[in-house]
Order: structure tokens, then C-alpha cells, then sequence
């Protein structure tokens, strides 16, 4: 009752001689406070707690200056700011403009664990020397990244470390001078960048390997580089550059080459309007994650000699208009739609002009007994400058049913009522018959092992279009996944680091 009558009476003082309107929201409670009015200067000792508006001070020996409007902590804090709570040894921070340093620290941001010897607190990002993070929960994490220098974009999501290595268990295995870590990247329809080199093999490149590293310089402002040999096409690499202008505009540049083909490349810009839209939730077999979408899309592509399909194609624009999940009449009926206009060249092929549209409406069924079920309809239709055609009509339907918690099963059937014409490109071409297909696929866990498997046969002569195998690791914090193309002959292994915990 005594400590708290003199904290009581301690605070009307400090406001007695507050001229500034923010102390009027600054509170002190503590086992012992002193005032030092030469020094303009508050000392809390024992439990000490600092509040001002959305910021919590938490330590032993906290002092306020009244008149810098800074709290100094010299024997451990704990900081709420910007909803993250950061545990250190020292701190100096500004109250009034949120930003400050601080010195041995700890703090978890979305399933992120952070450490540094030093870092400097602002409002949009914070910086962190001598610093390491890693999304295991583990007191020996199975991994962690060590780096000179970490910065974070709470708004964004965004993490860059700068001149670091990757840590499994307690050795040091990939230098990296810049890792770019996006707690977002699942929305955007993107993978982090593997702090290990992409492995392969398919008919056209032989056997390779693709090492890619980051570079950033800011947010807005970044991309990657990579060293890649493949045993039919030799040495090769390139670069990537991504550019954010604002939340609805963002693109990629990229230039690429080898030793065999020559160089390529191209830009490609977005921009997005209308509400979000929610994704499928991602597949754990998928090495492409679900997006989350918006309503609307413009892409433009402007590219030189990219390999889609196996061939070589290069776009002198190429526009698409898209729109996702229009509803019409009723919530149940979905369209999508894309409209298609561009100059194409394909390479020791023809140079035409494409123009047409695609069109598809689904019908979204309450999931029952079977299962989910959505059937559709489908209209593609392209034209080119040459007179050619390529009009399509189909339907389909989906089923999808979950057992348990860890078994997916998935079929489905689809039907062309007309196919008039042709594609004079050969990419657009590639493995295309207007048969009926049936498709399926099976996902499984076992343990901390999933099997997938997935195909596809036309019904005329039940020959094999697709069979795909996959094979994912957990190892608690990070994944290893495996995907075989048999028929296509296509192999990809690729590492991921698990989400936060």
C-alpha cells in the first residue's frame, strides 16, 4: 500500500511539471520511483512498468528524461512495439517517434525467431547486427541463419540477411551473401528462394544443377542471380530483378543464357484491381504455392526467346486481361475469364499475331458424402493473323474427397463437345489430343513422409497422357520434395524451409 500511495503521488508530481501533451498518457508503476527535476529525470527500479499508448516497457532499472522523452533500460526489457515484443539487455528508445536501439535481443515475428547482438527500432523496418533467425522451435534448431546484418519489414513480412550462412545443426554448409526470407510468398504463388541449388533432369537440358543467390537493395527493389551447368547444354546463368511500384502494380525482368542456346529473357509487369480472393489451400506436394488472388489481373509480357513447352518463344507484347470468380446469379456459378491480344514469334516457326479469349464457368456444389463435386464449362477460342483458328468447347466435372487428416483424393472427367482448327505454334500444340480424359491423383501421409501420385489417360484408347509421382520429407522445420514426370521424363528435387512455428 505504501510503494503504491508514493507511486500514486510520484505521478501527479511528473504531470505537475509535464508540458507536453503526450506525458498525459505516460504511466510509471514500480516497486521504487525517484525524481530528479535538475535532470529531468525519472528512476524506476524493481518491477517496472512503462506505459505509453500502444507501447509497454517491462524491466528491473528503467529511467525517463522528461524532457528527450527517451526510456533507457540497463538491466533487461521487454519492448512491446508495433505488436512485437523484443527481450534484450539494454535499451534506449524515443517514446514519442517509436524508434531507438537496443542490445542483445530476442523476439518472435510470425513463427520467426530472432537474435542479434545490437538493433535499431524504427517504424518501417527493424535492423539487427550480428544477427541469426530460423523458423524451429527446437533449443538445438535443426537449422538457422547467421548473418553480419538482418533487416526486417514488419508491414511487409519481409526479412534480408546480409552476408550470412546457412546452419544445419551445429555446422555452417552455404555461404549466402544476401537470403531474402517473405512470410508471404505462399499469397504471391512463389516458394522462398532454397538456400541449396535446384536438381533436375529432362530430355531437353540433361542432368543439372541451378544455383541461385539474392541480391536487394530495397524492398522495392530486388531479385536474384544464378550460376547453372547442365550436361547437354553446358554453363549458364542470369539474373532476375523484381520491382514493386505499389501494392497493385509489380513486375519481373529477368536475362538469362548458356553456352548451347544463347541468351533469353523478358519483363513482365501485373497489375491488380477489385477484392481479394482466397486460394485452394496448398497441397504439401505442390512446388508452385497457392495464391491469393484478386479480382482482376492486366499482365504484359514483352520477351525474347523464353523456352515455353520446349520451344523458344518470344512475345512482341503479349497482353491478357484476366477476371476470377465473377459471380453470376447465384454464388454457387463462378466465371473465369481471359482476354488474349499480342505479336508472337516462334522460334525456326512463324511470327504471328494471336488475339481470342478464355472462358470457363464451374458451379460450386455443398461438399457431401462423395465428396466435393464442381462441374464446368469451358469455351477457348484464338485467332491468328495467318487465318488460323483454334476454337474449343468442353465440360468437366471434379470430385474431391479428404479422409481423415492426411489422405486427398481427387477425380476428374473431361469432355470437348467441338475442337475447329488449329494452333500454327508448336508450344500451344504440345501434347495436346481433343480426346476425353480422366484424371486423377492420391496424397498421403505416412509419418513425416507424403506419397502422391497423379494421372491422366484419354478414354478413347486409355493410353497414358500424365503419370506423376511425388515424394515430400518433413524434417519438422524444413522439407525435402521429390517430383517425377515419367512419361515426360522430368525430374525436380527441391528444399523448402518449413512455416514458423
Amino acid at each position: 500500500m505504501r510503494n503504491s500511495f508514493f507511486s500514486f503521488l510520484f505521478l501527479a508530481l511528473v504531470l505537475s511539471f509535464s508540458v507536453f501533451a503526450q506525458e498525459k498518457e505516460l504511466t510509471i508503476n514500480a516497486d521504487i520511483v525517484s525524481f530528479d527535476k535538475d535532470k529531468s529525470q525519472v528512476e524506476a527500479t524493481g518491477s517496472v512498468e512503462v506505459v505509453y499508448k500502444d507501447v509497454m516497457v517491462n524491466g528491473c532499472h528503467i529511467i525517463y528524461n522528461t524532457s528527450q522523452e527517451t526510456i533507457t533500460a540497463d538491466k533487461g526489457f521487454t519492448l512491446n512495439h508495433a505488436g512485437i515484443s523484443i527481450e534484450g539487455e539494454t535499451l534506449n528508445y524515443l517514446i514519442k517517434s517509436k524508434t531507438g536501439e537496443a542490445t542483445d535481443i530476442a523476439f518472435v515475428y510470425r513463427g520467426i525467431e530472432l537474435r542479434g547482438k545490437k538493433i535499431q527500432i524504427g517504424l518501417d523496418k527493424l535492423k539487427i547486427n550480428e544477427a541469426s533467425f530460423t523458423t524451429c522451435d527446437l533449443t538445438e534448431p535443426h537449422y538457422h541463419v547467421t548473418a553480419g546484418e538482418i533487416t526486417l519489414y514488419p508491414d511487409y513480412g519481409w526479412l534480408v540477411a546480409y552476408w550470412g550462412y546457412f546452419w544445419l545443426g551445429r555446422f555452417p554448409v552455404v555461404p549466402m551473401p544476401t537470403y531474402i526470407y517473405d512470410l508471404t510468398a505462399e499469397e504471391k504463388a512463389k516458394k522462398n528462394l532454397p538456400p541449396f541449388p535446384d536438381i533436375g533432369a529432362n530430355d531437353e537440358d540433361g542432368t543439372y544443377l541451378n544455383e541461385r543467390l539474392a541480391w536487394h537493395i530495397k524492398r522495392e527493389f530486388s531479385g536474384t542471380y544464378s550460376l547453372t551447368y547442365a550436361t547437354k547444354k553446358g554453363l549458364g546463368g542470369g539474373a532476375e530483378a523484381n520491382y514493386i511500384v505499389n501494392d497493385d502494380n509489380r513486375g519481373n525482368l529477368r536475362t538469362y543464357g548458356n553456352v548451347t542456346d544463347g541468351l533469353w529473357g523478358g519483363i513482365t509487369h501485373h497489375v491488380y484491381f477489385g477484392e481479394d480472393l482466397t486460394a485452394r489451400p496448398e497441397t504439401p506436394f505442390s512446388f508452385i504455392a497457392a495464391p491469393k488472388y484478386r479480382r482482376y489481373e492486366l499482365e504484359t509480357t514483352l520477351s525474347y526467346r523464353e523456352r515455353i513447352n520446349y520451344q523458344r518463344v518470344s512475345f512482341y507484347p503479349s497482353l491478357a486481361m484476366r477476371s476470377r470468380k465473377l459471380e453470376l446469379f447465384r454464388p454457387e456459378l463462378k466465371l473465369d475469364a481471359e482476354l488474349l491480344a499480342g505479336v508472337i514469334k516462334e522460334e525456326n516457326s512463324v511470327n504471328l499475331m494471336r488475339g481470342g479469349g478464355v472462358i470457363g464457368l464451374s458451379w460450386d456444389f455443398p461438399e457431401a458424402v462423395l465428396g466435393k463435386i464442381t462441374p464446368a464449362l469451358s469455351l477457348d477460342a484464338r485467332y491468328y493473323s495467318n487465318g488460323s483458328k483454334w476454337e474449343k468447347t468442353g465440360a468437366g466435372v471434379d470430385l474431391r474427397k479428404s479422409f481423415m487428416e492426411n489422405v486427398t483424393f481427387g477425380l476428374g472427367y473431361f469432355h470437348y463437345f467441338s475442337v475447329n482448327g488449329q494452333s500454327p505454334f508448336l508450344f500451344e500444340m504440345y501434347r495436346f489430343r481433343p480426346a476425353d480424359r480422366l484424371g486423377s491423383d492420391l496424397f498421403f501421409m505416412v509419418g513425416e513422409t507424403g506419397i502422391g501420385i497423379s494421372t491422366s489417360y484419354f478414354l478413347d484408347t486409355w493410353q497414358a497422357e500424365d503419370i506423376d509421382y511425388s515424394l515430400f520429407f518433413r524434417m519438422h522445420c524444413y522439407n525435402l520434395l521429390a517430383k517425377y514426370r515419367s512419361l515426360r521424363r522430368e525430374f525436380e528435387l527441391g528444399f523448402s524451409l518449413a512455416g514458423g512455428y
